[in-house]
């Protein structure tokens, strides 16, 4: 027995394939439906006419939703869900409904808010108590925090807002001229200059 026999799909016993099973079905089937029309001939103009009228509404169907643009379940600009959970928030209340954020972003269900949240890596819960309600929604341990502003870091960029501490090296630096400095002379030598 060699390798192609063992990975071959064993035939069925009686030695048809299923490809000539159903090509053998398939033509009983159109014999089936030309003794049918050939002793009613009636039910092919039937048939027909009504596979016409399903063509020609899917048809106009088709035309009219490209005519309108985008579908009215998808929002036409983006949304960003987490202004919308922060301003729903901002009322000291423990969480945020699903159907507050879909009233306030203007989208169509709550499936589109779920989706949105999901997207944004932000945990929807199924039992959030709100004075709106309970029910599914974003409770506010899960909201994320506002990006830090240009206006809440420093000039040169650091967000430290430590003050002064009681170590010892909390004096003003020296002024320029008065450090230590290191002059190279030659390929291994070294001057050190200290101004104590």
């Amino acid at each position: 027995m060699t390798q192609t026999d063992q990975t071959a799909e064993p035939e069925p016993p009686g030695g048809l394939s299923e490809r000539t099973a159903r090509l053998i079905l398939a033509a009983v089937a159109l014999l089936a439906v030309w003794g049918i029309v050939t002793a009613f001939p009636w039910v092919a103009y039937v048939v027909l006419g009504a596979l016409g009228t399903v063509g020609t509404q899917r048809a106009r169907a088709w035309r009219g939703r490209r005519r309108q643009g985008p579908p009215e379940n998808e929002p036409t600009e983006p949304v960003d869900i987490t202004d919308h959970l922060r301003a729903l928030s901002d009322g000291g209340t423990s969480g945020v409904l699903l159907t507050q954020i879909q009233k306030a972003a203007d989208l169509p269900d709550t499936r589109n808010v779920r989706n949105l949240l999901h997207a944004a890596d932000i945990r929807v819960r199924e039992g959030v108590r709100t004075p709106a309600g309970n029910g599914p929604g974003v409770h506010k341990d899960d909201i994320p925090a506002p990006p830090p502003s240009a206006t809440d870091a420093d000039a040169d960029g650091c967000c430290c807002r430590s003050g002064a501490n009681t170590n010892a090296n909390n004096d003003a630096a020296p002024p320029p001229g008065e450090r230590l400095r290191v002059e190279a002379i030659g390929h291994a030598g070294t001057v050190v200059h200290d101004p104590a």
